[in-house]
């Protein structure tokens, strides 16, 4: 308010045009300046919305919740096209304990055809240990981060986290899932809380900025994030999610989805947003625009179907407790049918191309 209120001739201005800002629509006295006066109402609403902006930053104090919406709602919605980031993808005896990848280069690998092999193949180079792995055994407390999506073990995972935070630091969450799954505050407080929890769980799809604050421990040591992303071939996930839709929802939910499908939307399980790839991407593009923060993230990329063997090893080489309850399982056995294939076909031209442009 005291920013538009310091600037009355801006606001007269707009006045005069009759833009109205909120409805992104200009109404104007005469055809004739049509022209000017969208021009005039755009600037003027890029100039007010500066201006409140910088007013808003000075009264917030930096590296807080709202600074980063802030800093969120300013960039495009997209990742950037040059966004560059290394990707550490979990090899096997072939290839090494891990491969590495520039994220410009996996993502031109990982279409809707492409198999967890495939991206073994053709990597930057290949590593024993994570960058981290040095630094933690002197100074740095790891924490994993298990970004979940459905149909890729999500719902073990979950129950998985619910039990650990139970066992390893006296948290009963008064949910299904786990605390800090979904809520922000919850999750600071976790990470500075339970200094001897190191799995943590959250909606993978989840990815506004403030997600990952930077939380203060209680302890002096810096924190370490190694998110931990799922695989599944994309054709195999789609099918498996809309076979769920139907287990669930029955035909009304497969009306449902093919509705929406006709726009392009997604629905429940089958939607392009929750698949790990497309998630991994937004993260990506939020860390780097966080790069002033003093956590330090790494990605790491594993077959969803080996997560017992991922953990296994990263575990060893952290030296850190194995995540236990994953012997649990769920959603085994479904009953037969599924939604039409044409829904499924209408999913895959409204989506496989966009997959390999992130």
């Amino acid at each position: 308010k005291e920013a538009t209120a310091n600037n009355t001739d801006i606001m007269f201005m707009f006045r005069r045009c009759g833009c109205l800002f909120l409805g992104g629509r200009c109404r104007v006295e005469s055809l004739f300046f049509l022209g000017a006066s969208l021009s005039l109402c755009w600037s003027l609403s890029a100039a007010l919305l500066h201006l409140a902006t910088e007013d808003l930053r000075q009264l917030m104090p930096a590296g807080t919740i709202f600074d980063s919406l802030l800093n969120f709602a300013s960039r495009d919605d997209r990742p950037s096209e040059d966004l560059s980031y290394q990707i550490y993808v979990e090899g096997n005896n072939s290839t090494g304990p891990f491969v590495v990848y520039d994220w410009k280069d996996l993502t031109k690998k990982w279409g809707s055809k492409s198999s967890f092999s495939d991206l073994l193949i053709g990597a930057m180079k290949t590593i024993d240990k994570l960058p981290s792995f040095e630094l933690q055994l002197h100074s740095e407390r790891i924490i994993f981060i298990l970004h979940n999506h459905p149909k890729m073990a999500s719902t073990t995972l979950r129950r998985a986290c619910w039990e650990n935070l139970k066992s390893s630091c006296g948290v009963m969450s008064p949910q299904r899932n786990p605390m800090g799954y979904s809520n922000t505050k919850d999750l600071a407080a976790l990470i500075s809380k339970c200094e001897n929890t190191h799995h943590f769980c959250v909606m993978g799809w989840h990815f506004h900025p403030d997600n990952f604050p930077n939380a203060t421990p209680s302890s002096s040591k810096p924190i370490t994030f190694i998110h931990l992303f799922p695989f599944r071939n994309f054709d195999d996930w789609a099918t498996s999610a809309m076979k769920q839709i139907f287990v669930g929802h029955s035909e009304a939910g497969c009306n449902k989805v093919a509705k929406r499908l006709e726009k392009c939307d997604g629905w429940l399980e089958l939607d392009y947003e929750k698949y790990s790839k497309h998630a991994m991407s937004k993260m990506l593009g939020i860390i780097k625009q966080r790069a002033q923060q003093s956590a330090t993230h790494h990605f790491l990329l594993y077959d969803y179907s080996q997560l017992n063997r991922t953990l296994a090893k990263l575990g060893h080489l952290y030296q850190v407790p194995m995540l236990r309850y994953l012997d649990m399982r769920y959603k085994q056995f479904r009953r037969d049918g599924s939604c039409p294939n044409k829904t499924l076909s209408r999913f895959h031209e409204c989506f496989d191309e966009r997959l390999l442009t992130l």
